[in-house]
């Protein structure tokens, strides 16, 4: 019982040395970094630690409702139609769609949105912001025959490094509204008017 008080008690004390070691050190940059990193950074930890598996902890999954009398078709048509919509609203154009066959017959189609305004004031600032664009939603149908859309979580991008100019900020967070827009009321089977 000693060894392992001893033990435990030189590993804390490892722990509280490598902490004093990684604040001298990045400490001040840091403070540069925006309020909510901390908390995007330890979200994706979890959800990456939990599952084992990097995807899941950068993209978010809904499932889609099918309204009672629709079709799955129908369903996902709408869901398209909504999804545009709320888009527009956003100023984010559909650029791109590719429905993808697969060997099970399974569907999935991707649908890629974008403004090319703001694409070009974030690559004007940084050229590996290319990565996040565009942004894109996918359909999936699961083997059991659910429907899934699925996104980018835009807040490693929004706020994990430094704290972008406050133009950014501020439609960086348009676009993450648009995008949760058309996520949450394309999943909730919303019908478009």
């Amino acid at each position: 019982m000693k060894f392992l008080k001893t033990l435990l008690a030189f590993i804390g004390a490892l722990v509280i040395i490598g902490m004093v070691l990684i604040g001298g050190k990045y400490g001040g940059m840091l403070k540069q970094f925006d309020p909510e990193a901390v908390r995007a950074f330890s979200n994706m930890a979890k959800l990456v630690l939990e599952s084992g598996d990097p995807a899941k902890g950068m993209i978010l999954k809904k499932k889609m409702v099918i309204p009672e009398g629709m079709t799955k078709e129908e369903a996902i048509a709408n869901a398209i139609e909504v999804m545009d919509e709320v888009a527009s609203e956003h100023g984010l154009a559909m650029v791109d769609h590719k429905v993808m066959p697969r060997k099970d017959g399974r569907y999935t189609q991707i649908r890629s949105y974008c403004s090319p305004t703001i694409a070009d004031v974030f690559l004007n600032y940084s050229r590996e912001y290319i990565g996040f664009m565009p942004c894109r939603i996918g359909i999936i149908e699961e083997p059991n025959g659910d429907i899934y859309l699925y996104t980018m979580n835009l807040d490693l991008m929004i706020h994990g490094g430094k704290k972008l100019p406050p133009k950014m900020l501020e439609l960086a967070l348009e676009v993450n509204t648009g995008m949760m827009g058309m996520f949450e009321q394309g999943a909730a089977g919303e019908e478009a008017d």
